[in-house]
């Protein structure tokens, strides 16, 4: 196992609460997006580091989809299987020692003592969470999309004002729900699911007219799982930019360690690289 890179020790050599930054609308982050890491960890290495288990670094996450996950949690194919690698080589873990976890999103955010170092799992950054949670330097910012059927009634809606009387799904418990809010407030109908999926299968089924859910997701949805849909935009945002970012206990000893591996990330171009490599969105438009 290689030991852990000096840029690691030098971040946290200083301080024992980073300053955590933001990111552009296409990448990984430099903003104030993140959680202070509550701890006085300056060794960021597997040796010590104090992780569940001695020597392993334990990854919570859901049920895989794409784009976060191609196959299972531990291929290494999807962006978030990449990222989590990616950060565990920045802390010194062989892909041998990184063992994952099902876990669900409500164990993820909740307050609750957590089965994991760290999970990885499209969680947005929000001050309601972050008071139950630590996150890492964010990673990603998101977009809302908006996906709609091939053959529905709004099939061809361009803007915000084309969706007016629209029945939409959101997920339950995520951020689609205020984002879709206060694009359209009373001009459509909401409906919540429990899960992305199925909300796009009352979708393909005629129930709903349209699905909001983080774009990137929404993407794959519409090229892999249900091609029968198709992404027509992005939501305007609302209040500060929605950024995904590692999750950890709260007061984790692990946060600053977890956070100056993704600054890393961002700074040496490997973010950019995960997106251009397993993120399809650029070109998806925002409505108005």
């Amino acid at each position: 196992m290689r030991t852990s890179r000096p840029v690691l020790a030098v971040a946290l050599a200083s301080a024992a609460t980073l300053a955590l930054a933001g990111c552009s609308s296409s990448d990984g982050g430099d903003g104030d997006g993140a959680s202070a890491a509550s701890g006085s960890a300056t060794d960021c290495t597997p040796e010590g580091m104090q992780t569940l288990t001695d020597g392993t670094l334990t990854v919570g996450a859901s049920d895989p989809f794409e784009p976060w996950y191609v196959g299972e949690p531990s291929s290494g194919e999807g962006f978030e299987s990449a990222l989590v690698y990616a950060v565990a080589d920045e802390l010194g873990f062989a892909k041998e020692d990184v063992e994952w976890t099902s876990v669900t999103f409500e164990q993820i955010i909740s307050p609750a003592v957590k089965p994991f170092d760290v999970a990885a799992y499209q969680t947005t950054i929000t001050d309601e969470r972050r008071n139950a949670v630590d996150f890492s330097s964010p990673y990603l910012t998101s977009r809302q999309g908006v996906i709609v059927a091939d053959e529905g009634e709004f099939a061809d809606a361009a803007s915000l004002a084309d969706l007016k009387g629209a029945k939409i799904g959101v997920t339950a418990s995520q951020t689609s729900l205020a984002v879709a809010d206060a694009a359209w407030g009373d001009d459509v109908e909401v409906t919540p699911f429990n899960a992305a999926g199925d909300g796009m299968t009352a979708l393909s089924s005629g129930t709903i007219d349209a699905m909001v859910m983080d774009v990137d997701q929404g993407v794959a949805a519409s090229t892999v799982y249900f091609p029968d849909t198709h992404v027509v935009g992005s939501l305007p945002p609302v209040g500060e930019p929605e950024q995904l970012g590692l999750v950890l206990d709260k007061g984790s000893s692990l946060t600053a360690c977890v956070s100056a591996a993704v600054d890393t990330l961002q700074e040496n171009g490997t973010l950019d690289e995960l997106r251009t490599t397993w993120l399809k969105s650029d070109d998806v438009p925002e409505l108005s």
